[in-house]
């Protein structure tokens, strides 16, 4: 007789089902017969576990009639193995397989229903369970979750409330969005990311000059009180995983998060707050550094538009200090944004300095302990010599002065290449005049802003190293700004026949400019790598890094170099300096398009920079003097009264000293098609080779001619350096990124299928 179970049936580990007598052993008469069971088989025991307590899994004290544990629970016990069917249909679940994730991070009993728990249910909250744990809702119980969510928030908007207070509870999700469950799991509650990603943000990021406007005390005070809108701290996790390492996949999630505040924001434009314009920002930026200079275009407008609704750039007087410097640093932070937005164009620009009415922020110590300090403005209501900067000046306002040089800068450049009736005398008396006031900005310098090795190491691992640095980087990249206009055959610098009309002496001097501030940027990246220090910096670092391993290659290919007796292999040992002080400090897909291209232009013009079948340019209206010398480093860093240049007067008939902001004619957006300027644009106004030809159609043929730039064998050798570098729709040209200056035939900075329609 087989006393083995047939298939499927199931028996009690111990004893038979149902019996409470020991059963009887087995016999061993015909130990041969294979239908028996085997000698060394345990013998069955009466069963001790009652059915309940098999069912749940747990352990069963035995005890009749009823165990501890169904005594204890209220449940039914029985040993009766033909009852478990029944009880795993009648007894009550006491676990679900995963709770929420608000649930989870406030340690809460979570039911487990769909779309949403009863607690999240209850308090109104997002429920949001982990993706890939548990099966995905209906699209009904979708579309039904999303409705009354919807319906909660109109409510609340109807009503007045707030609903930040709840922040935290819907917060509670570590994706920032319900229904976005793509991209890389992050095993951690939103409340645990928005603190990491404060403790990240005001250890790196908040001292970049940009983003000085939120108060560390008073933000973590709101936040801690469920104060703190949304939308802002979604900003901040997105800038702070952009900037900084946060961990495996919090890139991409950062970037969800910056998806989703700028929704949040556009789906309320039209309430304006202080605390949108701050997310603004920092979404802004994060739009910036992501390669997405279009929608940063845009929302910079937005947030311009809420700055002058809210009267943002007038003072505030009736608010006590910490407020009013709060909303101070906000406008020059979206001041600083502007001047790098607008690139050099009238047209672009929303925000002149005149028309901003807020004295400059104070020092960094006194916003952070609320100590009252008055301050200056940027342009004097008076005509009264600037006096020196005290020495507790704010970074942030020593960045928004040298932003409004240059900002006056690169409008005169754009001017000076397109009007050819303006005289030598005018163009060099507006140089001097911008040279001037760059040389007033380093002399007024409080000592402890001047530059050097020392002052550099005491702030190789202070937070403030990136701003301190950024203030000289943008110094000296003005001065290369300026003085390229000089420069032969390179996009940016004046065509040969104006050149023509300036005298050798002023040539010379422009020449000499270019090397020693090109050669002075490379010194402090050189200085940076020394001390091993890597401040988390903005993409502005690498642009100036990247036009200065440009600029070293052009003034060398030209044979500029050659008068100081620098070699190729030291030309090329700057331009890997500026490449790696980019990789060390910046980071971005931006940042990834300038680096890669320019160790395409490192690595493939090794030999055009050795001069190996390369023909050399005439220079005979370029040469420099035999005896003039590269200065020390020293010098180079130092004040401009000591950086070793040799005086140059300028000339008696240079006339125009004075600069003001320029609105030109020709000054028009750079992706406007030739055919698109107003048809009754006076064209008195315009250079003479732009005026339409009588003899042809009606239409004036306004595009600017490009024939004097010269095509030598330089723009050859670069030509398609800047092709397919993944920069969308040309905005880059209007971010501070001039490219174009540097690139030949036009510029091919932007993306392959826009050059002709973006940039003219």
């Amino acid at each position: 007789m087989d006393l083995d179970p047939p298939a499927g049936a199931d028996v009690p580990p111990y004893g038979l089902a149902g019996s409470s007598l020991p059963e009887a052993q087995p016999s061993l008469a015909h130990p041969a017969d294979g239908s028996g069971l085997s000698l060394d088989r345990r013998p069955k025991k009466s069963s001790t576990t009652c059915a309940v307590c098999r069912f749940r899994k747990v352990r069963c004290n035995g005890a009749r009639p009823c165990c501890g544990n169904c005594q204890r629970l209220g449940f039914p016990c029985s040993y009766d193995d033909a009852d478990v069917d029944a009880w795993s249909l009648s007894l009550p679940r006491r676990r679900v397989k995963q709770a929420c994730l608000s649930c989870h991070s406030r340690k809460a009993r979570c039911s487990g229903h769909l779309p949403s728990c009863e607690r999240c249910r209850v308090q109104g909250i997002e429920c949001v369970y982990r993706p890939n744990k548990r099966a995905k809702p209906s699209e009904s119980d979708r579309d039904g979750a999303r409705e009354n969510r919807s319906h909660r928030e109109n409510r609340d908007h109807d009503e007045g409330r707030n609903d930040s207070p709840a922040l935290t509870e819907a917060a509670s999700s570590a994706s920032p969005g319900g229904d976005n469950h793509e991209g890389p799991h992050i095993d951690e509650s939103f409340n645990s990311i928005v603190s990491r990603a404060f403790d990240l943000f005001f250890r790196h990021v908040h001292h970049m000059a940009m983003f000085t406007f939120l108060h560390r005390a008073s933000l973590m005070e709101q936040y801690h009180t469920g104060k703190v809108e949304r939308p802002l701290l979604l900003a901040i996790v997105g800038i702070t995983s952009c900037l900084t390492n946060m961990g495996p996949g919090m890139r991409e999630y950062g970037n969800r998060c910056i998806n989703e505040a700028e929704a949040l924001l556009l789906a309320d434009y039209s309430r304006p707050s202080i605390v949108k314009i701050q997310a603004l920002v920092f979404v802004i930026k994060h739009r910036i550094l992501c390669n997405k200079f279009s929608s940063a275009f845009v929302l910079h407008s937005f947030a311009s538009r809420y700055a002058t609704a809210l009267r943002l750039n007038y003072e505030a007087p009736h608010l006590r200090f910490l407020a009013q410097e709060s909303r101070r640093r906000l406008m020059w932070a979206m001041y600083c944004i502007d001047t790098s937005i607008c690139g050099g164009y009238p047209d672009f620009v929303l925000w002149r300095a005149d028309q901003i009415h807020v004295y400059l922020p104070c020092n960094e110590r006194n916003f952070e302990f609320d100590l009252p300090q008055h301050t200056e403005k940027l342009v004097p209501d008076t005509h009264q010599p600037r006096p020196p900067l005290a020495e507790d000046v704010g970074t942030l306002a020593l960045h928004a002065r040298i932003l409004h040089i240059r900002q006056k800068i690169i409008e005169f450049t754009k001017v000076a290449q397109y009007d050819r009736g303006m005289e030598a005398a005018e163009l060099q008396g507006r140089i001097f005049a911008l040279d001037k006031e760059l040389n007033d900005f380093a002399t007024n310098l409080p000592t402890s802003f001047q530059f050097s090795e020392n002052s550099l190491r005491l702030r190789a691992y202070s937070p403030r190293l990136c701003v301190f640095v950024m203030i000289h980087i943008w110094w000296r990249q003005c001065y290369c700004d300026l003085y390229r206009l000089a420069l032969v055959d390179i996009s940016g610098g004046l065509p040969q026949s104006m050149l023509d009309m300036f005298d050798q002496g002023f040539l010379e001097h422009c020449h000499r400019q270019c090397v020693d501030h090109s050669l002075a940027l490379t010194l402090i990246f050189s200085l940076i790598q020394k001390l091993d220090a890597k401040p988390v910096a903005d993409i502005d670092l690498a642009m100036c890094a990247y036009q200065c391993a440009r600029m070293l290659m052009h003034l060398f290919q030209f044979g500029i170099f050659s008068r100081f007796g620098v070699a190729a292999d030291t030309v090329m040992e700057q331009a890997q300096l500026c490449l790696q002080t980019i990789k060390d400090c910046c980071v971005g897909p931006a940042v990834d398009c300038i680096v890669a291209d320019l160790e395409r232009l490192v690595n493939r013009d090794a030999r055009a920079v050795t001069g190996e079948g390369i023909v050399s340019a005439d220079l005979s209206q370029q040469t420099m003097p035999q005896n003039i010398q590269i200065t020390d480093a020293s010098d180079v860093l130092g004040a401009p009264t000591t950086t070793g240049l040799q005086p140059f007067n300028p000339p008696s008939n240079a006339v125009n000293n004075t600069v003001s902001s320029f609105t030109h004619p020709v000054m028009t957006a750079p992706w406007m098609s030739e055919t698109a300027f107003a048809p009754g644009l006076d064209q008195q106004t315009l250079p003479p080779e732009v005026h339409a030809n009588p003899s042809k159609s009606g239409t004036p043929n306004l595009s600017a001619p490009r024939s004097e730039y010269g095509q030598s064998d330089l723009n050859n050798e670069y030509d398609g350096t800047f092709a397919g570098l993944g920069l969308d729709d040309g905005f880059d040209y209007n971010m501070g990124m001039d490219m174009n200056m540097w690139a030949t035939n036009g510029g091919s900075w932007t993306a392959p299928g826009f050059g002709s329609t973006w940039m003219g």
